[in-house]
This record gives C-alpha cells, sequence and structure tokens, in this order.
C-alpha cells in the first residue's frame, strides 16, 4: 500500500483512462461504469491527500527546517534538533555567523530512507541556492550535498546527526568548510 500513498498517479491514471475507454466504447452501462471509475480515482486521490507516510513527514521537516535557517531563528532550529545532540545547535549558531541563508536556496534529491522499526531514518539531500557571507557581504551559490539521520521522538522528527558530503564524490567533509 506505500506505492498508492507515496504515489497514487499510476492508480489515478489507469482508473481515468479505464473511464475514458468506457465511455468511448459505448459499452453496456458505460455511464455507470465510467461514474463508478472516476468515484473510485477521486477516493484515491483523497485518500492520499489524507495519508502522511514518515517519508513525508519528514521530507516536510526538512523544508521547515530550511526555512527556519532562511530566517536565522535559532530557537525555531532549536525544535528541530535532539536534545541528544546539543553540538548541532552549536554547529546551526557557527554557520549562521558566518552565511545568511537565501529564500533561494532549495533542496533536490530528496531520499529518505526509514528503518524498518520506523524510529530512524536517513536522508540524502542537495541544498543548493544564494548565500550571503556576512562577513564579506558577498553572495555566493553554494551547491551542498547532506546526510542527515532523524529519530522518532514522541511523534516528532527530531535531527540526530548531520554530515556535509563532498557534492561530486560523496564523502564526508567539514559542515562549515569554504570548499563547495
Amino acid at each position: 500500500m506505500s506505492w498508492l500513498t507515496e504515489n497514487p498517479w499510476p492508480l489515478l491514471m489507469l482508473l481515468c483512462s479505464s473511464a475514458a475507454i468506457c465511455l468511448i466504447l459505448r459499452l453496456q452501462r458505460s455511464w455507470q461504469l465510467a461514474g463508478l471509475l472516476l468515484l473510485a480515482a477521486a477516493g484515491v486521490y483523497f485518500a492520499e491527500l489524507a495519508i502522511v507516510t514518515g517519508r513525508e513527514q519528514l521530507e516536510l521537516r526538512l523544508d521547515e527546517l530550511r526555512l527556519a535557517f532562511v530566517r536565522d531563528d535559532l530557537q525555531q532550529i532549536r525544535a528541530f534538533l535532539s536534545p541528544d545532540a546539543p553540538p548541532l545547535l552549536q554547529t546551526a549558531e557557527s554557520g549562521l555567523k558566518l552565511v545568511q541563508v537565501s529564500g533561494g536556496v532549495h533542496l533536490k534529491e530528496v531520499e529518505v530512507q526509514v528503518q524498518p522499526s520506523g524510529q530512524q531514518a536517513t536522508v540524502h539531500f542537495r541544498a543548493n541556492g544564494p548565500v550571503l557571507l556576512r562577513e564579506s557581504q558577498q553572495s555566493r551559490h553554494m551547491v551542498t550535498r547532506w546526510k542527515t539521520i532523524w529519530e522518532l521522538t514522541a511523534g516528532e522528527w527530531l535531527l540526530q546527526d548531520v554530515q556535509r558530503l563532498d557534492p561530486l564524490s560523496g564523502q564526508p567533509i567539514g559542515i562549515l568548510s569554504a570548499g563547495d
């Protein structure tokens, strides 16, 4: 069932196409069958909207964290971090002192792997876009790649660990290193 909640479009297209075929072929009771197929498609669509998977929750949390960095809101950033990982808050604070993240920074290639237990997940993604170097007041386009570990705590995904990766090789590099 996860394929349905992750990507309902193949099933929706199949149901709508079948309804169209029924109408084109003018089969006996085609209007009724087409109506049922379209009703089923609507049901699938609204079911998909209602069901938010762990992967989708993590993608939303990741984007909310990105927006907290854009707003320079350290208190909001703290809400995303696990209390078991205090160095992450210090790293975030240091990073915000170095750069101002633009709203033009966007997330790409977000890959979420939830562990079978459902309590921990690894998220790989790229974050690309303009940042302002605070010291020199120069704008720079950053190309970054990240690996993050999230833990489900009291029904909420919290960031446990962060690793910055070289965009080309995928090898770990310093989180606050200047090279991209």
